[in-house]
């Protein structure tokens, strides 16, 4: 009999320690919503959010932000669709991927009947062209439109194919 009642005892011990991980981890739980909610801002259809451009996108002489404003928003993921004055861009964006623009003085004339990607939006509200770098992986010689950069025009440079010995375009 007194076997079972250390058992019995140990089975105690662990429900509540069970019980108490619970209690904690929802504790924990909303102090991190909390916390997102202060560094996330609200925001709703039709604000204006500036959203940073990767540096790999963009030219050295263009804006680090994209100005957008929010367009759609799914609730249930929480993530908004963005219009800028190339088009809608064709990702979902979440929250915390943007910053809200809070006095926006500057009316943007927005499209909604294009959609394209934050390298061509960029590229298409550029004022040099947008990242500009063109570099090709090729192993035969350069020699045909099949290589990107004598397809655009452009001599191979030092980004490209590593070194290959036998580039005919440089």
């Amino acid at each position: 009999m007194l076997k079972f009642d250390h058992i019995i005892k140990n089975a105690n011990a662990l429900l509540g320690i069970r019980e108490s991980v619970r209690t904690n981890q929802a504790r924990q739980a909303e102090s991190m919503k909390t916390r997102s909610k202060r560094y996330i801002p609200e925001v709703s259809i039709g604000d204006y959010v500036a959203l940073p451009i990767p540096d790999v996108d963009k030219g050295l002489s263009e804006a680090p932000n994209l100005i957008c404003r929010i367009v759609d928003i799914d609730y249930s993921e929480s993530l908004y669709e963005l219009a800028c004055e190339a088009g809608v861009l064709n990702v979902l964006f979440a929250g915390n991927c943007f910053d809200l623009v809070k006095e926006c003085s500057v009316e943007l004339g927005i499209k909604l009947d294009k959609q394209l990607s934050v390298r061509e939006a960029v590229k298409e509200l550029s004022i040099g062209g947008g990242q500009g770098i063109l570099k090709c992986n090729c192993t035969a010689g350069c020699l045909t439109n099949r290589c990107t950069c004598k397809k655009s025009g452009v001599l191979c440079n030092s980004r490209c194919h590593g070194g290959n010995s036998n580039c005919k375009n440089k």
